[in-house]
């Protein structure tokens, strides 16, 4: 495989027993207990060392977009012999995708957070409280670098890396399935958890940037909405963020059923998100299907029989068919 640092096929003759261990060693589904082993690996390789291993500080997030940037990497470039942009991080994209994602994100949490406030569970007590001597401009900007790390390091872990090795070995609708449960449990530890808020962001929130990738084929949409998603709930309306809290602006107050606010972890866990959210994440999957982008699993595609080539009709050549071998160019009518 062509850039990979291994031995490349055409240096090793057919039927030699190094060919089929290259072969098994890189299938998708090595390929995905590599990665995930190398994952597991550099974390546990840092946390022995102390590197940002604390909690929601500006080392942690660093750190974990690094490591997953840095896994990505090797999947992609060294596994598969791709480009990163063939995986979803082309910089071209980037401007334009982001931004839209940004868009969408905001109008989500808006909307819910608007609903929550039209029922009575939510309003604004006032400003965030700042430590004494603290920037709140400042704050908030390091809130929205903070935020987009965060959203960039799980966007390419959850996406980039599992949703896309899963789906090379199970097809789309499995690894959505997944993906978006396993999306979901990675908060699992997070303050005022429950298997419920659990749950509630596999559906609103793992369905939907999954999707958004799988149609786009790029991880900058769903960077964009995890950024948004986030920092306008904890930064801009002042709630929990999947039960932390990370304020700047507003000091959001929500009272209610945790049934409707989402309790102790925030909006996440309440109806009016998961309503909000499973209905843009169902938009997303009819979008992506309308796109043609859900793939098979790979036992469906070997029974798929390639289509037999159209024969040319009998008689003698016409000008266009002529040419087409030929390598003629006609003249233009």
């Amino acid at each position: 495989m062509a850039g990979n640092g291994l031995i490349s096929r055409s240096s090793i003759p057919t039927g030699d027993p190094r060919l089929k261990l290259k072969t098994l060693a890189l299938s998708p589904p090595l390929r995905l207990v590599w990665t995930v082993a190398l994952f597991i690996g550099a974390n546990a390789v840092l946390d022995r060392l102390g590197l940002g291993s604390a909690p929601a500080t500006v080392l942690f997030v660093t750190r974990n977009a690094v490591v997953a940037l840095g896994v990505f990497w090797v999947s992609v470039r060294l596994l598969e012999g791709k480009q990163l942009r063939e995986a979803g991080l082309d910089p071209g994209r980037a401007p334009q995708e982001l931004a839209t994602g940004f868009g969408l994100g905001a109008a989500i949490l808006s909307a819910i957070i608007g609903l929550l406030a039209g029922l009575g569970a939510y309003r604004i007590e006032g400003l965030w409280p700042l430590d004494p001597g603290n920037s709140r401009a400042g704050w908030f900007a390091l809130t929205v670098l903070g935020l987009f790390l965060v959203g960039f390091a799980e966007e390419v872990r959850n996406r980039g890396i599992l949703f896309r090795l899963l789906e090379q070995n199970l097809g789309t609708w499995v690894a959505m399935g997944l993906s978006a449960l396993l999306f979901g449990f990675s908060h699992w530890k997070n303050p005022g958890a429950t298997l419920w808020s659990s749950l509630a962001i596999a559906f609103e929130g793992g369905v939907l940037v999954a999707a958004l990738y799988a149609a786009t084929r790029s991880l900058w949409l769903p960077i964009g909405v995890h950024w948004a998603w986030n920092l306008f709930e904890g930064p801009v309306f002042g709630a929990a963020i999947s039960g932390n809290s990370v304020g700047a602006l507003a000091r959001g107050e929500l009272s209610g059923p945790a049934w409707l606010t989402g309790g102790a972890f925030g909006p996440e866990a309440g109806i009016p998100a998961l309503v909000v959210g499973g209905a843009a994440g169902v938009l997303a999957v009819v979008w992506m299907v309308r796109r043609g982008e859900v793939r098979p699993p790979p036992w469906v595609r070997a029974r798929r029989k390639p289509e037999a080539p159209v024969s040319e009709p009998a008689g003698p050549p016409t000008d266009a068919a002529s040419a087409t071998r030929t390598g003629a160019v006609l003249p233009r009518s």
